[in-house]
C-alpha cells in the first residue's frame, strides 16, 4: 500500500513539473511569421519583455501602453543586453538566439540549433550564456562567436544570472534549484527547495532575485546565501530585472501585469491587462564609462597606503574595460627623488572585496595582461586590465619590500 501511494505520489509530482515546463515552454497562437521590426526610438532605462510572440518596449522606464519593439515571434522567452547596442532574444520553439539592433530594431538570426532556449545572460567580458531547457545544458558563445557547451546534467535551466565575479547563476525550474557555476564550469547548489524557479536578477549590492514561478513568491538573497520573501502573492513570476534606479521590474504571467517594486519592496503596476502574457524582461543598459584619473602620495606602509577611488558609470552585464597601474621606480625619471621600489596593487570593490591584485606587472594573468602602450616601463611596477561593471572602485598601494616612497596610482578607460 505505501509503496503504491509512493507511485502515484511520484507520478504526481513528474506531471506536475511536466505540466509547468509545458507551460513555460508554449508558443503563442500566432502565425508562423518571419519577425518583423518596429522602429521605435529606444532609450536608456526602457523595459523590454518579450510577450505573445513580441518584444515589447515600455519607453521611459514604463507607461500605460508599451509600444512593440519587434512582432512576428514564434515564442521569445529570455532576453539579453550586450551592451554594444544589440539585444539578444531566445527563441524557444525554433532553437534560435535573434539579435536586434536597438534602437532601429533590424534583426538577424545570431545562433541556432538549440534545444528550447529560455534564459539569456552576459558577462563582463562580453560572453553569451545560453539556458537550453530542452537539454538540461548551458551553451557559451564568445564575443568572437566560438560555441562551446559549458555546463551539462540540469533539469529545465531557465533564468540566468552574472555576478560581478563571474560566477553564473542559473535557476533550475524543474530541479527547484539555482545552480553556481564559476568561470571554469565548477557547479555548487546555491539554493534548493524552490518552486519551479524560473527569472535571476541581481542588484548592484550583490543580492540576487528569484522568480518562484510556483508558489507567486519574488525571493531575494544575500551573496551569503540567506532568503527572504521580497514580495508575494502574485500570480506566476518569470522574467526580473533591475533597472538603473535599483527598482526589480516583474513579468507576472499569470496576473498579465508587469510590475515595479522599488528597494523597499513597495509595488506599482506598470501594465496590466486580461490578455496581456508577459514572459522575460531586460532593461536598456546606459553605457559604462569611465574618466581617466591618475593621483600621487607617499606609501609609508601599515595604514599609510596610497588610495584611490574611481567610478565606473552605466549599467548591464557587458562592462568596460580599464587599466589600472601603480608605479614607483620610473618616477625618479620625472624628478621624484624618493620613489617607491616596490609598489604592490590592490583593487576593490565598493564592498571591500577584492577584485584583482598584482606585484610585478609582468606576472599578471593572460586575461588581466596590460599591452602597449599602457605596460610601466619598470618590471617591479604594477599593473591590471580588468572589465568592470558599474560600481565604485578603490585602488589601494602599498609596498611589497617594506620601504617608503612616493608612488602614483593611474586608472585609464580602453573603450
Amino acid at each position: 500500500m505505501l509503496e503504491t501511494l509512493s507511485k502515484t505520489f511520484e507520478k504526481t509530482v513528474h506531471m506536475r513539473k511536466t505540466n509547468r515546463l509545458h507551460l513555460l515552454l508554449t508558443a503563442a497562437a500566432l502565425a508562423a511569421l518571419p519577425f518583423i521590426a518596429n522602429s521605435t526610438r529606444a532609450g536608456t532605462g526602457d523595459i523590454y519583455e518579450t510577450n505573445n510572440g513580441m518584444v515589447l518596449r515600455f519607453a521611459g522606464g514604463g507607461g500605460a501602453t508599451p509600444l512593440t519593439f519587434a512582432e512576428g515571434l514564434s515564442n521569445p522567452k529570455g532576453l539579453a543586453f550586450d551592451g554594444n547596442g544589440h539585444l539578444f532574444v531566445a527563441e524557444a520553439s525554433r532553437g534560435d538566439i535573434i539579435r536586434f539592433s536597438v534602437p532601429d530594431a533590424a534583426g538577424a538570426i545570431y545562433l541556432s540549433g538549440l534545444s528550447a532556449p529560455v534564459g539569456l545572460a552576459f558577462d563582463a567580458t562580453g560572453n553569451l550564456f545560453v539556458a537550453e531547457s530542452g537539454n538540461g545544458g548551458i551553451t557559451k558563445v564568445t564575443p568572437e562567436g566560438t560555441r562551446s557547451v559549458f555546463v551539462i546534467g540540469l533539469g529545465a535551466p531557465a533564468g540566468l544570472a552574472v555576478a560581478n565575479n563571474g560566477n553564473l547563476f542559473v535557476a533550475d525550474f524543474a530541479g527547484g534549484t539555482i545552480t553556481q557555476v564559476t568561470p571554469d564550469g565548477t557547479k555548487t547548489t546555491f539554493a534548493s527547495g524552490l518552486s519551479f524557479p524560473a527569472g535571476l536578477a541581481f542588484d548592484s549590492a550583490g543580492n540576487l532575485f528569484e522568480a518562484d514561478s510556483g508558489s507567486g513568491t519574488i525571493f531575494k538573497f544575500t551573496p551569503g546565501g540567506t532568503r527572504t520573501s521580497f514580495a508575494s502573492g502574485l500570480g506566476r513570476p518569470y522574467g526580473v530585472a533591475i533597472d538603473n534606479a535599483g527598482n526589480l521590474i516583474v513579468a507576472d504571467n499569470a496576473n498579465g501585469s508587469t510590475l515595479r517594486y522599488s528597494p523597499a519592496g513597495v509595488q506599482t503596476v506598470i501594465f496590466s491587462n486580461d490578455f496581456n502574457t508577459p514572459q522575460f524582461v531586460a532593461i536598456e543598459p546606459a553605457g559604462h564609462h569611465l574618466l581617466n584619473i591618475s593621483t600621487r602620495g607617499v606609501v609609508e606602509g601599515g595604514n599609510h597606503l596610497l588610495i584611490a577611488g574611481f567610478v565606473v558609470g552605466g549599467a548591464g552585464g557587458v562592462g568596460t574595460t580599464v587599466v589600472v597601474r601603480a608605479l614607483g621606480p620610473s618616477l625618479s625619471l620625472a624628478g621624484i627623488t624618493d620613489p617607491l621600489a616596490d609598489p604592490a596593487l590592490e583593487v576593490r570593490d565598493s564592498t571591500g572585496t577584492l577584485v584583482a591584485s598584482n606585484n610585478n606587472w609582468q606576472d599578471a594573468s593572460a586575461a588581466q595582461f596590460v599591452n602597449p602602450p599602457f605596460q610601466p616601463t619598470n618590471v617591479k611596477e604594477a599593473a591590471l586590465k580588468l572589465t568592470l561593471r558599474g560600481g565604485a572602485f578603490t585602488a589601494i598601494v602599498s609596498n611589497a619590500d617594506g620601504t617608503t616612497g612616493t608612488a602614483l596610482v593611474e586608472v585609464y578607460n580602453l573603450q
